[in-house]
């Protein structure tokens, strides 16, 4: 039961932080964030909120997860607000370095094609 609750809590987070940057956060640091997938505990006490950045430069990205800690009371209250949760999680931004990976795969396998093209 508590793992359906969790997940259930997690999709919502979801939606409910993806809505705010969307409508609400002006800060330009936090303008191209997109939310790949949040993680919540068993009890509902800790929320893992995965980013990736739109842009890839790494002064961007620091500046970025540097706006994230400081509005993370901002986000923690609008979160318990609009799931009517009695405690609000503490709220985790990470870093996904998951897109990333997948590029780096992919242009991996585009030069293995590239040789054996060439050796045929």
């Amino acid at each position: 039961m508590a793992g359906y609750r969790a997940a259930r809590a997690s999709q919502r987070i979801q939606q409910e932080i993806s809505t705010l940057f969307e409508r609400e956060v002006s800060d330009p640091r936090l303008a191209d964030v997109n939310v790949t997938h949040v993680e919540v505990s068993g009890d509902l006490r800790v929320a893992k909120i995965f980013v990736a950045p739109i842009t890839g430069d790494d002064d961007a990205t620091r500046a970025m997860l540097d706006a994230l800690d400081r509005a993370t009371g901002f986000f923690r209250r609008r979160i318990a607000q609009s799931l009517d949760l009695r405690i609000a999680p503490e709220i985790r931004f990470l870093l996904d370095r998951s897109i990333e990976k997948g590029e780096r795969f992919l242009r991996a396998l585009e030069q293995v094609r590239a040789s054996e093209q060439r050796d045929e």
